[in-house]
């Protein structure tokens, strides 16, 4: 997991608020044997311990437990000082405090990581241990149990009382974070349609890192912020001041938005010119443009959640189960014009009594709960919570009863003839099907909800100055997703692109000066080269360049040991970086990996 090593920093710091201040997290490279695994282990709770002395006795010096000290002795000694010995000094009050032992509780967040045989000398040290010392061991296992049922053998895990829970997967993660913070009205900052995707596929496809979603969605906010002042709009408050402090500059820098052509294109002629020239005027519209934009996007997630509830358990999921889902398809597009909402609402029409009636109970009390987060007036509010509450207790107090058309059997007896009966009967068929009372009741609750997310799922792009309050801006993806292979070859290539030094200037990407570092002269020489590349050659090239020497074609040039070492060197980073790789056919040629530049 990519956020494993955030989520034992936040299980340790739970433990030590909650708990017992006693901690210790040992990583499996700093416990090579169990001398260092005991003495980072005593280290950590040894220096805990002081932290949490008061002001006056950690202002004095305490003496440091040597090296060759750190044993479960020590340990043993420690703990006892803490809860057993009783301080003549301190209050009676805290003599009692001091009896409530606390547990010790190590954590390894990387069990695959340890030396199995360090861990199982470690556990049955601590066995012996148990009934002064308090262990609780806490195993980061990121595979499966039977991986500590190899790690420890029967005699070692029949010390260990073991307890397996399970920690969420990242995406349960990612969407408390969307729901909880980004998707409220605490935050006015919104991802558009494409960015939000690109966000989400790089999360799901790449890393599934929620800190790497929280640190794209800051680059975000950063370069919208970086638009200009009229991007100091996007906030819920205090609307109306900022307007009124913006100059004519700021005011311009607001009518580059692209939605603002749209709503000139709006306008009467003569308006157009207002808002094209007049300040004042377009400070009127602007702020009454702003407070629609308030006010739609608290409602946008309220009814977003509500036809999350509705359609999260459909069959096939035509809208998808999570509400990040449903927020994707309703800042790219009309969300209710799509088809997979109309979709929805024909599997909806499909519903049983209960399930109908238990959606629109939770519906109902989802309205009621979130008042605070939504922007609806009061009246409108309690009517469609009024309404909702109507359809609940008529949905439970239904009765089954059937309201069946007589069919005129006296023109069905008078017809004699076959093909006269089967086109009567074909006529019939055509005919609307008897509805009962359910079905005259779950259409008008269909209707009903049709018409409340007509009027709320609104597309954002549909708002002048939704720029404002949602980034868009999919060339952040060159910035999120670097092309690694590229800037590797620009690297090394034209290292004047990077370093910016007169040295390595270059005007055709043909050239190869000395003054480049070795492994762009290595480069640039296997360039030149097919798909074998033999070593003696490359190494005179990159002598001819390095050093270059007037030689006779019959004799050998001395090669000084210093220039083979680096060029050496300079082949050993690019077989490291994967562009070349040692061959079994030719001993003293490489093959080359890479191709096109």
């Amino acid at each position: 997991m990519p956020d494993h090593t955030a989520q034992f920093k936040t299980l340790r710091k739970e433990i030590k608020q909650t708990i017992t201040p006693h901690v210790a997290s040992l990583n499996g490279e700093d416990c090579q044997n169990l001398k260092y695994l005991v003495e980072t282990m005593i280290n950590q709770l040894v220096k805990n311990e002081d932290e949490l002395l008061d002001e006056d006795e950690s202002d004095s010096e305490t003496p440091r437990i040597k090296k060759s000290q750190c044993n479960f002795s020590i340990l043993q000694s420690w703990y006892e000082e803490l809860y057993l010995t009783p301080n003549l000094n301190s209050s009676p009050k805290k003599q009692k405090t001091k009896i409530n032992k606390k547990v010790i509780v190590v954590i390894i967040p990387d069990f695959e990581n340890f030396a199995p045989k360090v861990l199982q000398d470690f556990i049955l040290i601590a066995s012996s241990y148990i009934n002064v010392l308090p262990f609780v061991f806490v195993f980061g296992v990121a595979t499966s149990l039977t991986a500590v049922h190899r790690s420890l053998p029967c005699h070692v895990s029949s010390k260990i009382n073991i307890k397996v829970f399970h920690s969420s997967p990242s995406t349960v993660y990612l969407n408390n974070v969307l729901e909880n913070i980004l998707f409220s009205r605490d935050c006015p900052f919104h991802l558009g349609g494409k960015v939000f995707n690109l966000f989400t596929d790089i999360f799901l496809f790449y890393d599934l890192s929620v800190s790497g979603f929280i640190q794209n969605f800051k680059y975000a906010m950063l370069e919208h912020f970086s638009y200009g002042n009229a991007m100091a709009l996007c906030k819920n408050k205090n609307i109306k001041q900022i307007v009124a402090e913006f100059t004519h500059d700021d005011l311009e820098n607001v009518r580059h938005l692209f939605s603002f052509r749209k709503l000139v294109e709006s306008e009467s002629p003569e308006n157009r010119i207002y808002l094209l020239t007049d300040d004042h005027y377009f400070r009127n519209v602007l702020k009454k443009e702003i407070k629609k934009i308030a006010r739609y996007v608290p409602n946008l997630h309220l009814f977003l959640k509500c036809l999350h509830i509705l359609v999260c358990d459909l069959p096939r999921a035509p809208l998808g189960k999570q509400v990040r889902e449903l927020y994707a398809c309703a800042v790219s597009k009309s969300i209710t014009r799509s088809q997979e909402y109309k979709e929805c609402f024909q599997l909806l029409s499909f519903q049983s009594r209960d399930e109908l009636s238990n959606k629109l109970l939770r519906v109902k009390d989802f309205i009621e709960n979130n008042v605070e987060q939504s922007q609806l007036d009061g009246d409108v509010r309690e009517g469609i919570i009024t309404q909702l509450s109507g359809y609940v207790n008529k949905l439970n107090h239904l009765e089954w009863e059937e309201e069946v058309e007589e069919v005129e059997n006296d023109t069905l007896c008078e017809i004699l003839d076959r093909k006269q009966f089967k086109e009567k009967l074909s006529q019939i068929s055509k005919h609307n099907q008897p509805k009962n009372k359910y079905d005259k009741i779950r259409a008008e609750v269909l209707d009903f909800l049709s018409q409340q997310f007509d009027r709320y799922l609104l597309e954002p792009t549909s708002f002048p100055f939704h720029e404002i309050f949602f980034f868009n801006d999919i060339s952040i993806q060159n910035h999120i997703i670097g092309s690694h292979r590229a800037a590797i070859h620009t690297a090394l290539n034209d290292p004047h692109f990077y370093l910016q030094c007169s040295c390595c200037e270059i005007s055709n990407d043909s050239i190869i000066l000395p003054s480049m570092p070795d492994i762009s002269i290595v480069y640039k020489l296997h360039l030149e080269c097919g798909k074998m590349i033999n070593l003696y050659d490359w190494l005179q090239s990159f002598l001819s360049i390095v050093d270059p020497q007037d030689i006779d074609d019959d004799s050998k040039p001395k090669v000084k040991p210093q220039l083979q070492a680096r060029f050496t060197q300079a082949v050993a980073e690019l077989e490291y970086l994967g562009f070349i790789k040692s061959s079994k056919r030719k001993m003293d040629h490489v093959a080359r990996l890479t191709w096109g530049g």
